[in-house]
């Protein structure tokens, strides 16, 4: 593997959470799954923490469709905290970095990483691609074998591909809100995100609210309260608090994604099936030798409980250890990322028991 190689001893050690991004160049070709190659590209990451001597402390952190490698702290000292996990990763949290070293990396296709941003013929990769150049970015750190790989959604899917794809360089696989495929439904409401899209990506953004907020949560936040706390007023202007909220979302200013990276996330996200892939999920599924431990919400209609106790009992049946956590949240789909707390209860002392069973 032909990689440029800066001095990375400012990416090892980072215990104070302020988050210089890093970026590799790998000039060995990637085959894609289309059948194309990928000759020269780079990927962006970032890291909490500090590697261990024996380089089997790191847990990769794999982020979800519109989140990049900023997950904790701050870039600059001075700076609020403003990554998308800050409240799962640092010192005493779910992700403790007094004890584990935190990577997150952007996806091929996301943020700094190579994107149709930086190549116009950028090709459509999917979620192996994706894992595949992960795999060569934790071997240029000198990590042979990850303590843990953790995500929820689009991020639960790399995790799963890491425990398939790679089994020797897994330890442990927290999987969440991730089942054996994604949904026809799902691919239905990316494909009108789709034609919002060249609206601007909050409109897009707008569409998909209710895909991760369940009716509960939407009906605990905002119930039937109109938008100014009064009576009807008779409008077809926004009356009702709910529509408040969406109408904030379309008006704040357009987040960094760039609107085609978005759209190649997405059809990554849709090309994940385990079973067309292998075979069978049983084949697919055949590799893993990670504890697993598999996260669903029962408010969670996009990727169901049921579905995921699927994967979690084909492991089982094939003599991997595998838990199946079903958590309650009124927030849905998007709990993972917004309750930390009811998930940390999971997977903090899952991490630990896997540190133990190393030792």
């Amino acid at each position: 593997m032909s990689v440029d190689l800066p001095d990375l001893r400012g990416a090892l050690s980072n215990p104070s959470l302020v988050a210089r991004p890093h970026t590799l160049r790998f000039t060995t070709p990637l085959p894609l799954s289309s059948g194309r190659t990928l000759d020269d590209y780079r990927l962006s990451f970032e890291t909490y923490g500090t590697l261990g001597p024996a380089a089997d402390n790191a847990v990769l952190v794999c982020h979800s469709l519109t989140k990049t490698a900023h997950a904790a702290g701050r870039h600059t000292p001075g700076e609020t905290p403003s990554g998308w996990w800050h409240a799962a990763i640092g010192p005493g949290r779910m992700l403790d970095t007094d004890r584990y070293f935190v990577i997150c990396s952007d996806t091929l296709g996301a943020g700094a990483s190579s994107g149709p941003a930086t190549h116009p013929d950028f090709p459509v990769v999917t979620v192996r691609d994706i894992v595949a150049a992960q795999h060569r970015l934790t071997q240029a750190l000198g990590i042979s074998r990850l303590h843990a790989v953790i995500g929820g959604c689009f991020g639960g899917q790399q995790a799963l591909q890491w425990a398939i794809s790679h089994p020797e360089a897994v330890g442990s696989a927290v999987v969440i809100a991730t089942t054996p495929d994604t949904s026809p439904h799902t691919v239905a409401i990316f494909s009108v995100m789709r034609h919002l899209i060249p609206y601007g990506v909050n409109s897009a953004v707008m569409a998909a609210v209710p895909l991760w907020m369940s009716s509960a949560a939407l009906r605990e936040k905002f119930g039937r309260r109109t938008a100014h706390g009064g009576d009807y007023r008779y409008t077809l202007d926004p009356e009702f608090a709910v529509e408040a909220f969406l109408a904030r979302i379309a008006d704040r200013p357009e987040p960094a994604i760039d609107p085609d990276s978005l759209l190649h996330l997405m059809r990554a996200e849709e090309y994940f099936d385990l079973a067309h892939d292998h075979g069978s999920l049983e084949a697919a599924l055949a590799p893993v030798t990670a504890r697993t431990l598999f996260v669903s919400y029962r408010t969670d209609w996009r990727y169901p409980p049921e579905e995921a106790d699927v994967l979690h009992r084909t492991l089982l049946r094939q003599g991997t250890p595998s838990r199946h956590a079903v958590l309650d949240s009124p927030l849905g789909h998007g709990a993972f990322l917004y309750d930390v707390p009811t998930l940390a209860r999971q997977v903090a002392p899952f991490l630990a028991a896997a540190e133990r069973s190393h030792a």
